[in-house]
């Protein structure tokens, strides 16, 4: 076991609030933490393009990202894992042909089909003209009206219409698929996305720490949602924050105070990260 520990944190509902806010008590927990030689690593859902520009600058060690689809240490990749054409075209040609809006995330960019900006609007009840400024804050690197597939994705989120029935969509695409529901604002269940069935963020861990040559018992995860389960239970110390839902709690080793209570930095403190 080593006294550098490897630290590995959602963003959304984690790391930033729902209204995409980093609190001033955990930038200074990751200032702190890597002055002490721990490695702090982002693991998000979010593939890279989506991942805020100005978060990465503060000088993160390494990223997870894609959910569990593409990893980088010291800024190189380590691993990556896109959809198999089959597969994508698949995906792609069942929601074009029921014109329901929906984005491809690859490394190279975000990528929405010709109905996502629409479908977005209606779903929220505002004008495209908003709906195009709200997303491309919320999701840097999302462009529109797309009409063919691309050969980099990693995942594939969509606007969930009313009609649409998550268990049509595991019967149909399970086999390769997790098919997973989110949201944007941390309520609702305004958006769904297929990712693939054999990568996890813990699946991506396991890759890095291999290829880098560190213990898994020096890991730390933090979380607060459904897709932080698996890392939670992977990593040697999972942490669930304050407002994290139920079922993560419930496998976390340690619940910290929310995202909005100083979450990141009470929870450094009392593991001596900091």
């Amino acid at each position: 076991m080593s006294s550098e520990k490897i630290i590995f944190l959602d963003i959304d509902g984690t790391l930033i609030d729902y209204t995409q806010q980093l609190p001033y008590s955990a930038r200074e927990a990751l200032k702190l933490a890597q002055v002490r030689g721990h490695k702090i690593l982002i693991s998000s859902g979010r593939s890279k393009p989506s991942i805020y520009p100005w978060l990465l600058n503060l000088g993160f060690d390494g990223i997870i990202a894609g959910e569990g689809a593409y990893a980088e240490f010291g800024g190189k990749i380590v691993f990556e894992s896109a959809i198999p054409e089959a597969q994508i075209s698949r995906v792609y040609s069942y929601l074009e042909d029921r014109k329901i809006g929906f984005y491809e995330e690859s490394n190279s960019g975000l990528y929405g089909n010709r109905y996502f900006l629409s479908e977005t609007a209606r779903s929220f009840g505002i004008s495209q003209e908003v709906a195009t400024k709200n997303l491309q804050t919320l999701f840097p690197g999302l462009t529109f009206n797309h009409q063919s597939y691309h050969l980099d994705v990693n995942k594939v989120s969509f606007v969930m219409p009313p009609a649409l029935n998550k268990a049509e969509l595991e019967k149909e695409f399970g086999e390769y698929f997790r098919v997973g529901i989110w949201n944007i604002f941390g309520k609702g269940r305004d958006f769904g996305d297929f990712t693939q069935k054999n990568l996890t963020k813990a699946s991506a861990v396991s890759v890095l720490l291999e290829s880098l040559g560190l213990e898994r018992e020096d890991t730390f995860a933090f979380g607060d949602s459904f897709n932080d389960i698996e890392i939670l239970q992977y990593c040697q110390t999972g942490i669930a924050m304050g407002n994290a839902v139920d079922e993560l709690k419930a496998v976390a080793d340690y619940v910290t105070s929310d995202v909005t209570d100083d979450g990141i930095f009470n929870a450094f403190k009392h593991f001596g990260l900091i």
